[in-house]
């Protein structure tokens, strides 16, 4: 791409049911960041099929109501915090699930 930088981050994730693919690695950020354009490449994913490793799940309505149900779950257990990015159905990057670890632990306190 004859641009100096694609993105803001070497790596950005895309978790919505509209695009099409799950992410894009902008290789500059990695490697030669001095050269006056850059390259990206864009991850797509596989129809998931029995047998293959799933990806990421789509936020979408099946989904979310999926999540409800094990968050009814969740909450009847007792002495167990369910935190991070599959028990809060978010994609996190790491401080945003160390600031909600501790939000639960002083929860809990």
């Amino acid at each position: 791409i004859e641009a100096k930088f694609f993105q803001s981050n070497a790596v950005v994730n895309y978790t919505d049911e509209q695009t099409p693919f799950t992410r894009i690695i902008e290789h500059k950020y990695f490697e030669l960041p001095d050269v006056p354009s850059t390259v990206v490449s864009k991850e797509f994913p596989k129809t998931w099929s029995q047998g293959l490793e799933p990806y990421y799940p789509i936020n979408n309505k099946v989904n979310q109501k999926r999540l409800s149900l094990y968050k009814h779950l969740a909450d009847a257990e007792i002495n167990v915090i369910f935190g991070g990015r599959l028990a809060e159905y978010k994609y996190y990057d790491m401080h945003q699930v160390i600031a909600s670890a501790l939000i639960k632990i002083m929860l809990v306190e």
